[in-house]
């Protein structure tokens, strides 16, 4: 069975979920580095984290939402380095990454694309099962990688 990396990248809190073909969340965390680092040495930390979660879940795909700038200018900053750091990696390790808008997870997840953090958390309840709590960063990896693989699935009928 392959499994399916969502990743939600930033330098502060990057959220991470591993999902099996089936939908089924085998693992999912929140990397939350400090800024009393250098932002290069919190982006090692990132990658580092990440990589494990490759190596330890046999990831054959990744999936990130797709960059876009905020009220926040600064998180944008943090948001973009840890995108091409882990992009990088991933690239590394022969991963493609497929982009994903947040609008379009947000309608896969919910059916409403301006959904709120509190509408995402519902509908992934219902839709997955998780063995804990999951902070927002975590969610929302977690939805990105549900959206890329009910994508796939309409790729692959598309096709037929």
């Amino acid at each position: 069975m392959s499994h399916v990396l969502g990743i939600d990248p930033g330098l502060a809190s990057t959220g991470y979920a591993v999902l099996a073909d089936d939908g089924h969340v085998v693992v999912c965390g929140t990397i939350k580095t400090t800024s009393k680092y250098t932002a290069g040495s919190r982006l090692v930390e990132i990658v580092e984290k990440i990589r494990e979660v490759i190596l330890e879940h046999k990831v054959r795909e990744a999936a990130l939402e797709e960059l876009f700038m905020g009220k926040n200018r600064t998180s944008f900053v943090g948001v973009a380095q840890a995108r091409g750091a882990i992009l990088a990696m991933l690239e590394s390790h022969g991963l493609w990454a497929a982009e994903y808008k947040p609008s379009l997870v947000k309608s896969v997840v919910t059916g409403y694309g301006a959904a709120d953090k509190r509408q995402i958390a519902r509908m992934l309840g219902a839709q997955v099962k998780l063995s804990g709590p999951a902070d927002d960063h975590a969610l929302d990896a977690i939805a990105i990688a549900l959206c890329h693989l009910r994508s796939r699935r309409l790729r692959a009928v598309a096709s037929q």
